[in-house]
């Protein structure tokens, strides 16, 4: 899938806004100084109140290597939400498992899915994880999903964020919902989805459907994914999105990341760097990218793709390997 070079930059944009929302603070209300009260009236006229101080913000400085150097996020979307932890479910997968890598000249942003039912994920370490590669993180941590994910692709990652269904959902519909185009009739009676082809404009409830529904196949729910995430990310920095509406992000109390308070301000100059970039974005499924899929025989492992890792890598680095 490719997008317009206006998109491109945006899923870095909205990583950035993201962690602005979530480490901003309300200002402390600035010092004011009150005009002096006279005990007795006084042909001298009253001194008017002197202006408010307000305290000079002291600019970030922007990351000159980071600046330089191609940056590359793993984004995680967790199969968790309010509902389901009151009901008791606490073990979470990332369904959503995508890389996303802007070049060093700002070019061209990419973005690589990989489907959840992958196995047999090389940690880095010389070891294998036997297990579907959506449950590292829940089990091993995210760091460990992050360093997965470069084995897997044999590339470096320089960060990872992952947030859960409700701020999904709520992302959506706090910029007036998403337009998609609907590739083919998508019918999911379990979870509400009943769409025809062609242009569609989902609203947070609706798009999180959108994106769950694996009534096709998961490898197209992955191919939704990334649509909607593209144009939810064009949406958020569009500049009809105003602070005060950025401002609301405080509000994803899901977020999980380990990019740092000091990169925002580079991270917002490289996506505005990106404004002309092209967008290549590929779910890597079979048959190229795997040697079997399906329910392997005499195990319990239940339906499984077992990467054909030579592949991944060869198209990961041929794209992202710089």
């Amino acid at each position: 899938m490719t997008a317009d070079g206006h998109r491109a930059p945006a899923i870095v944009l909205l990583a950035a806004l993201l962690l602005a929302g979530c480490w901003a603070s309300s200002p402390s209300p600035s010092p004011t100084i009150g005009p002096t009260s006279s005990p007795s009236p006084s042909p001298v006229p009253t001194a008017s109140p002197a202006p408010t101080i307000k305290p000079t913000p002291i600019p970030i400085p922007l990351d000159e290597a980071l600046l330089a150097s191609r940056f590359t996020v793993l984004v995680l979307g967790e199969d968790s939400s309010l509902a389901r932890r009151s009901g008791g479910i606490t073990i979470t997968n990332t369904d959503t498992m995508m890389v996303v890598s802007v070049s060093a000249d700002r070019s061209s942003v990419v973005a690589l899915s990989v489907p959840r039912d992958t196995v047999d994920i090389p940690l880095g370490d010389g070891s294998l994880y036997r297990g579907k590669i959506n449950a590292i993180a829940y089990q091993l941590g995210l760091e460990a999903a992050r360093g997965a994910m470069a084995a897997l692709l044999g590339i470096e990652i320089d960060a990872y964020l992952k947030i859960d269904m409700d701020d999904f959902a709520w992302m959506v519909d706090a910029v007036g919902g998403v337009d998609v185009e609907v590739a083919a009739r998508l019918y999911d009676p379990r979870i509400g989805v009943d769409l025809q082809p062609g242009p569609a404009h989902l609203d947070g409830a609706q798009a999180l459907a959108y994106v769950r529904t694996r009534r096709d196949s998961d490898y197209a729910r992955a191919t939704r994914a990334q649509q909607v995430v593209v144009e939810l990310a064009r949406r958020w920095v569009s500049p009809d999105t105003g602070s005060a509406r950025i401002g609301l992000l405080t509000r994803l109390g899901s977020l999980q990341t380990d990019i740092e308070l000091r990169q925002l301000p580079t991270l917002v100059e490289i996506g505005r760097r990106s404004a002309d970039a092209s967008l290549t974005a590929i779910v890597l499924q079979p048959p190229r990218y795997a040697y079997f899929v399906g329910i392997e025989p005499g195990t319990a492992r239940g339906w499984v793709m077992i990467p054909n890792v030579a592949e991944m890598r060869a198209l990961a680095r041929s794209l992202i390997g710089d």
